[in-house]
């Protein structure tokens, strides 16, 4: 508990207990017996120490377990720091400042302003240089205030503050909550006795010493000298008289200092200048010129000496986990860390260095500047990409750390650009206590959890417009990153380039409880609050992360499936969880320099097995693959073709920029956003983290070998199809993939047919095309839900696909026959009253009928209309009225000879009299959307019926009051499933949706109209 909230503490205790009080005698019985004892005790040591046996009594009674004097005089020696070094143990980072006991440095009583001594002893104990150690006057005082039940008044001497303060423990110094006991009353007599002995024993200047030397000044600052510093940045011999009349005032209130309270501080520090005015210690015109003299005080970045201030915290913290804040804070520990201090250095330096080229900033000079500063990474910083240059992308702060996988040692942990910044909250660390959102750099492990569960690096993912049912109802749109779709992607092409559809298939391929289960084994020790919160955008970065613990899971992967590092605590094991955590600590020694703890042999968990981890060391390093997405030469690319392993990441609204990567010696991370999470201007992971971190790694492994992944043993490399991912047949174009044993494709493509094409007509050829005209040709057949994605292409891009008509010029056609309906044609949708066209001629015609049957084989069949004697050429046969029948049903053309032979024809049809169910689910009636903050708005109709023609999407400006314009055209037409599009957010105002679906009958229905508004952003 800090002084400041015990001072709180204390005082509320104080009121209770007041309000106890005066519901009960028994306490204010106790008082008038507490305060009897202490008046006799006053008695015998104003008078005697002794000699009436009663009262030698109670004065034994009460010093049976008195603290020697000498406890105090011991107080100078007792203290000691601890000390964090860096991993050479050559460098001070970090001289641990106890928050309970803070900086100290004894200095001695002649080494101090008298105005300092005398401002001290005129505010806390004017008589202190007259009186026995305890003020009897304000004891009196303060007792009879207690008695009547008013609020407590200070009553301790100097000495007695110096007794309260070194020698009673903390838990005895305040009065208890239930209000006042025997015990607080016995505190204080021994409070009093040893007070007494103390002045008996030691001079006057020495226990003020001491009193001043351990005093608490507030802001971590213990003793004096350490007060001048904190407070005004000079030893406290250089004080001036408003100076010590400033600091003289704070041990009474320590909240009330410069820093926290500057108001209260300069009351107290008047009323302190008017005391040693009313003891002569200084002159009137003196006290009038102390109170209108100007602070200067220091800055309070100075008050702490620190390197690598958010690793060197951390340490700290986790050196109170391992031993006791007690033994960290005051026990001369020394503490070898694993922190590479150079590579600390350039890590901060080139993420300023680049934050300052994103900010607009001339590039040439940061660079230079950057340079001559010492900043040997910023050279290996890329180029701006011609659209970065000049421009402000509005970010702020990064974070970056780096881990040697092969023992989880951090070498480098950069929390934020600057730590004293207090604009950017810079002593928060980002990098391992910052929640954030990592992007698709979460990926990796979606398509890890598949690749475990049997599937393969081959497998195909339609990159094509998708809408995922989520437990909700409502559906999940995902879009990729360039609002584009990319067709079919095998895996590895698919996380290499970062495209989001198919993740999100994998992602629900393989469950979403399923890979929170993979992320946290691999490191993960956040995504805690429950598997049924995250939904299907986990995949994409939807759950908070550390940057640190992102790092160390891709150490895994480094690592070929083993986790290195030293034993989570006992008592933060969790199930599930990793059971190892980075090391940043080495070797700890006490103030003698015995061995606490050392880090000497890291422990190791198999994680994943080596050909597990080795695949997705061959995708995420597959620079080819990475072209596509990202271009040549990008910042995940290392000199000299070193093999690197990385994946970005950006989150919605560009409110996070990550980048992840490894090599084989090295893992690290960088993130790039802004403290209070407000979005940056166009900045993904590739421009904003990914400079950075190639510019660490570059730096960090120039001197070290070029060394690849190692391939383990127990993976096979077949051919396949570069498309499909199966098995290739003859027409398909091949890669070779990596495969587990058992999980090669054991099926050929299905996406590569051949097919014999008419080259004159380009009619698929039929038995009666001359085969001189028929050629082979080789086509791309897709699932239906491709259709859009492949009409959507320019016709130089389109995947060939069959044509879907047959040839109909050569050899008899079916039309020209003398039995044949011509209309309706086969499998066809009709609906309503159906005229019914062909032919019905020829031979010893005697008369036709039509007739129908419901399905494909009939039982029984249903006359249409009569008999009809006349011969039909391409005309009308009859008209059916279907308005009572719906579903699948054979149509029949019969003609009877003469002869009374048959001559048939039977066709199937759909009879389709219902309109399409139609649903607007999305978005909700009413809803808001920001302009600026909200991108689109995903407009999803939900259809059903027999064949889906089309689903028209419309908009209108205005309420759904009021009626869309007559000319109105869609915005959007959909002809497969999912019937979804996402609308970009236009103009401030009301906007209203409806949809039209028509079905291949040519029913059509019109969905309810949805109305929602786009509003400003909040912030604007």
């Amino acid at each position: 508990m800090t002084p400041i909230r015990i001072v709180r503490y204390v005082v509320l205790q104080r009121r209770q207990r007041r309000r106890a009080e005066e519901r009960t005698g028994v306490s204010q019985l106790l008082r008038i017996l507490g305060a009897a004892l202490l008046v006799v005790l006053l008695v015998i040591m104003g008078t005697f120490a002794g000699g009436v046996s009663a009262v030698a009594g109670a004065y034994s009674y009460f010093t049976r377990d008195l603290p020697e004097p000498e406890q105090i005089e011991a107080a100078e020696d007792n203290f000691e720091t601890t000390k964090i070094y860096d991993r050479a143990g050559q460098i001070l980072l970090y001289e641990v400042i106890d928050p309970q006991g803070g900086d100290r440095t004894w200095v001695t009583l002649d080494q101090m302003p008298e105005h300092l001594i005398c401002g001290t002893v005129a505010l806390e104990d004017r008589d202190y240089w007259e009186n026995p150690g305890i003020n009897v006057r304000g004891i009196v005082r303060a007792l009879w205030a207690d008695i009547q039940g008013q609020q407590i008044q200070g009553g301790s001497s100097i000495t007695q503050q110096l007794i309260k303060n070194i020698v009673i423990e903390e838990e005895l110094r305040y009065v208890s909550a239930e209000g006042p006991e025997w015990k607080d009353y016995e505190r204080k007599i021994t409070e009093i006795l040893l007070a007494y002995r103390i002045s008996q024993n030691y001079s006057k200047e020495q226990i003020l010493e001491w009193y001043l030397n351990t005093n608490f000044y507030g802001n971590l600052a213990y003793g004096i000298e350490a007060a001048a510093r904190v407070y005004f940045g000079k030893s406290v011999g250089d004080l001036t008289l408003a100076e010590s009349a400033t600091l003289a005032a704070i041990p009474q209130f320590p909240g009330m200092n410069p820093f926290d309270n500057p108001d209260l501080a300069r009351e107290r520090q008047h009323l302190v200048l008017d005391a040693m005015e009313g003891q002569g210690c200084i002159t009137p015109e003196e006290a009038v010129a102390a109170k209108y003299e100007e602070w200067e005080l220091a800055h309070l970045t100075e008050r702490y000496d620190i390197l690598a201030p958010h690793f060197s915290v951390y340490v700290r913290k986790q050196l109170e986990e391992m031993f006791s804040p007690e033994v960290v804070y005051r026990g001369g520990l020394r503490v070898y860390t694993t922190l590479d201090l150079e590579l600390q250095e350039q890590a901060l330096c080139v993420a300023r260095a680049h934050i300052r080229r994103l900010s607009g900033e001339e590039e040439e000079i940061v660079l230079q500047e950057a340079i001559d500063d010492g900043c040997e990474a910023a050279q290996f910083l890329p180029p701006l990409r011609s659209y970065d240059v000049g421009r402000d992308h509005e970010v702020n702060n990064a974070a970056v750390a780096v881990i040697r996988p092969a023992t989880g040692e951090i070498l480098s942990m950069v929390g934020s650009l600057d730590y004293w910044d207090e604009s950017i909250d810079g002593h928060f660390n980002v990098a391992a206590d910052g929640f954030r959102q990592p992007g698709s750099s979460f990926k990796p492990f979606t398509y890890l959890t598949l690749l475990s569960q049997g599937d393969n690096a081959a497998h195909m993912f339609l990159d094509v417009r998708r809408a995922f049912q989520q437990p909700t109802g409502t559906p999940y749109v995902p879009e990729n990153y360039d609002r584009k779709y990319h067709g079919p992607q095998r895996m590895r092409l698919a996380l290499a380039r970062s495209y989001n559809i198919p993740a999100v298939e994998a992602l629900y391929l393989s469950g979403v409880d399923n890979v929170i289960r993979t992320a946290h084994s691999m490191g993960i020790n956040t995504l805690d609050r429950g598997l049924d919160y995250y939904g299907l955008s986990l995949t994409l970065g939807g759950g908070e992360v550390h940057l640190l613990d992102m790092i160390y899971a891709f150490g895994v992967f480094a690592n070929t499936g083993r986790m290195y590092g030293a034993p989570v605590p006992s008592d933060q094991l969790r199930t599930g969880y990793r059971e190892l955590n980075p090391v940043a600590i080495l070797r700890v020694e006490d103030r003698n320099g015995n061995v606490l703890y050392e880090y000497s042999q890291p422990e190791s968990r198999e994680i994943l097995s080596p050909q597990l981890a080795y695949l997705m060391n061959s995708i995420l390093s597959d620079r080819q693959s990475r072209w596509a997405g990202m271009g040549m030469n990008n910042a995940l690319e290392l000199a000299n073709d070193r093999p690197a392993a990385a994946k970005t990441g950006t989150t919605n609204d560009f409110r996070d920029a990550w980048t992840v990567g490894y090599t084989p010696q090295l893992a690290a991370g960088v993130w790039v956003g802004n403290s209070d999470n407000s979005e940056m201007k166009n900045l993904p992971g590739l421009r904003g983290a990914s400079p950075i971190w190639h510019a660490v790694m570059e730096y960090a492994l120039q001197d070290e070998e070029i060394v690849p992944f190692a391939r383990p043993d127990g993976l096979i490399e077949r051919a396949v199809c570069a498309v499909s991912g199966k098995l290739p047949g003859p027409n398909c174009p091949t890669v070779n993939e990596l495969f587990i044993p058992g999980t090669e494709p054991t099926e050929h493509c299905h996406i590569h047919q051949t097919f014999s094409v008419n080259r004159e007509t380009g009619r698929l050829c039929t038995v009666h095309t001359p085969p001189e005209l028929c050629e082979e040709h080789v086509y791309q057949v897709y699932p239906p839900e491709a259709a859009d994605w492949i009409a959507s292409l320019d016709e130089d891009r389109r995947p060939p696909v069959p044509p879907t008509e047959y040839d109909t010029i050569y050899g008899p056609s079916r039309n020209d026959a003398d039995v044949a309906i011509i209309s309706p044609g086969p499998y066809s949708y009709i609906g309503g009253t159906v005229p019914i066209t062909g032919n019905a001629k020829g031979g010893d015609f005697g008369y036709y009928r039509v007739l129908f049957g419901e399905g494909l084989n009939p039982s029984e069949w249903i006359q249409i209309g009569p008999e009809h004697g006349n011969q039909v050429d391409h005309n009308l046969l009859e008209f059916w009225d279907t308005s009572a029948l719906d579903g699948l049903y054979s149509l029949r053309l019969s003609i009877v000879d003469h002869s009374t032979a048959l001559r048939e024809t039977t066709i199937q049809v759909t009879v389709d009299n219902i309109s399409p169910t139609l649903d607007l689910t999305h978005p909700e009636d009413g809803s808001e959307y920001e302009l600026g903050y909200d991108e689109w708005a995903n407009v999803n109709a939900e259809v059903q019926d027999y064949s889906i023609a089309r689903v028209e999407f419309y908009e209108y400006s205005g309420g759904k009051e009021n009626e869309p314009p007559a000319e109105l055209q869609p915005f959007a037409v959909r002809t497969v499933a999912p019937f979804n599009v996402n609308w970009p957010i236009g103009a401030i105002g009301k906007h209203t949706f409806y949809v039209i679906a028509v079905d291949a009958a040519g029913n059509a229905n019109t969905s309810d109209r949805v109305t929602i508004e786009v509003v400003p952003r909040e912030d604007e």
